[in-house]
């Protein structure tokens, strides 16, 4: 077995099905489907029951969160890759046959992805950033920074098996930014990034239930304090250490302004002041912004987050 595709399971019973039918179509077939139900409270575990397939196995375990869902699933794979799919996302049928090729085109890598269809709801999307030539081998996942959403993508990422046992898999207890945080693990023993520019997963961002829904604050703490490490790494390039800089300031951005809204502004101002790395023009500029929102009336705040959320 090749491939283990993992899918975490909860309270998704509007979207596991269709998900689990996306992986059932692809046209590379050489792969198992891993399905670890986390506790969900809705029919979902009994919608996933309801496709049979010889491919799906489905493991039932307790609430304990996204990250020990996927470590469970990491730990009944039997593929030497490993491809995360969120219960609410769908792959194009070309997904697996896609991601083999590049397995197979550049064995040097620990990471690979593809682009991705952003579902906005109502009609609009957006798209991932897509590189010229349209596949390849980035030698640095820092660099990576620099795309709008996020080039490494939990949905559109296939991992090789060895490389995420070790780095440690997905850390408990993070409620946002697990799969971010583990990415980082990975490229600190391997940088390199094989992707492909074709669009063969969408991300359904309007999902119910998912993170941005879920998490008042969005603090994903390990991912920034992997950042935090990586601002004074010596061995990282000017160049990577200008994207590692701007991906924490937009990170730090986003913390302290969901804590502004959610009323707590004593804890924005402890990260406010806890702020690390270089104090460039534009980090100036984001701390500026979030000073100043501190004092505004809570509605226009809301007001500004919905207007973000509608554009990215």
């Amino acid at each position: 077995m090749k491939y283990s595709v993992i899918i975490p399971l909860y309270n998704k019973e509007n979207y596991i099905c269709h998900t689990l039918e996306s992986v059932l179509a692809q046209t590379y077939q050489d792969f198992e489907v891993i399905v670890v139900d986390d506790g969900s409270t809705d029919g979902s575990l009994k919608k996933a029951e309801q496709i049979s397939s010889k491919k799906i196995q489905i493991v039932k375990q307790k609430n304990l969160g996204v990250s020990v869902a996927r470590n469970t699933g990491i730990a009944c794979a039997s593929g030497s890759y490993l491809a995360f799919l969120d219960a609410d996302d769908e792959w194009n049928e070309d997904y697996l046959e896609t991601i083999d090729r590049l397995t197979k085109s550049y064995p040097e890598s620990d990471l690979y992805v593809t682009a991705y269809r952003v579902d906005m709801g109502n009609g609009s999307c957006r798209e991932s950033s897509r590189l010229h030539p349209e596949e390849g081998c980035l030698d640095s996942y820092w660099m990576t920074f620099q795309y709008s959403y996020d080039f490494v993508w939990t949905s559109a990422t296939v991992v090789k098996k060895d490389a995420v046992i070790k780095a440690g898999g997905f850390r408990p207890g993070e409620y946002i930014g697990q799969d971010l945080d583990l990415w980082a693990r990975i490229a600190k023993n391997n940088a390199k990034v094989a992707y492909s520019s074709s669009v063969c997963v969408i991300y359904n961002r309007t999902a119910e239930n998912n993170a941005r829904a879920r998490v008042k604050i969005a603090y994903g703490g390990a991912f920034l304090k992997e950042l935090e490490e990586e601002l004074f790494n010596p061995r990282h390039t000017i160049d990577e250490l200008s994207m590692i800089q701007r991906k924490y300031n937009l990170k730090m951005t986003i913390y302290i302004f969901t804590c502004i809204l959610a009323g707590e502004r004593k804890r924005a101002r402890e990260a406010y002041r806890s702020w690390k790395g270089q104090n460039t023009w534009k980090t100036w500029l984001l701390k500026s912004g979030l000073k100043i929102a501190m004092f505004m009336p809570e509605g226009v705040n809301r007001w500004i987050y919905a207007v973000r959320l509608k554009v990215f």
